[in-house]
């Protein structure tokens, strides 16, 4: 992979692409990930645009049999560190997120989602 090469603009990332040539990410886990954009000279098939692309992957939601509510699941392989899908929301302070998950617990129904990459400090609330 010609790091730079094409007009691609991967400084952000100290001139490293985020991905490999079969769009697994290949950069220590918990780094940001700094993907080329309209900024680039580069095309939509640039190897550093694995996001930007959305789900590649048949899923499937299912109901579990547990009684733990809904599940997505896929019947093809996934290669590890490669792109599922994003999971968006507000990020909030894992404060904030205990108060909020006593909420939800009482609605029976949850969206959060723990960034303990490093230390659990933020939360991911994808109700909003």
């Amino acid at each position: 992979l010609a790091e730079a090469a094409g007009g691609c603009c991967p400084g952000a990332s100290r001139n490293k692409f985020a991905y490999n040539e079969a769009g697994q990410v290949r950069i220590r886990a918990g780094l940001p990930i700094y993907e080329c954009n309209s900024r680039c000279r580069c095309g939509a098939d640039c190897p550093n645009r694995v996001v930007q692309k959305g789900i590649r992957y048949d899923l499937c939601i299912f109901r579990t049999g547990n009684g733990r509510g809904w599940g997505v699941r896929t019947l093809e392989r996934i290669r590890k560190n490669s792109f599922v899908m994003e999971y968006v929301g507000e990020i909030i302070t894992s404060e904030e997120a205990e108060r909020r998950g006593q909420v939800y617990d009482r609605q029976g129904a949850t969206y959060l989602f723990d960034l303990d990459y490093v230390e659990d400090v933020y939360t991911v609330d994808a109700a909003h």
